[in-house]
């Protein structure tokens, strides 16, 4: 069984109540980049940014 991982947009510093779960980290990675592509202008496609959100998970 895999464990739940959860990501929090305010665990990157950013204003904002955004909150994902998934099964997996490969699952939650695709479902964060996403929401910070269009709700925050963020290019998920970067490195630092992929460092970042990878940090964040929980």
């Amino acid at each position: 069984m895999q464990e739940v991982r959860t990501f929090r947009c305010r665990d990157l510093g950013l204003a904002c109540e955004y909150e994902e779960m998934a099964e997996s980290e490969n699952e939650l990675m695709k479902r964060v980049e996403g929401h910070l592509q269009t709700a925050h202008q963020m290019d998920p496609g970067h490195p630092e940014v992929q460092e970042r959100i990878r940090q964040a998970m929980r």
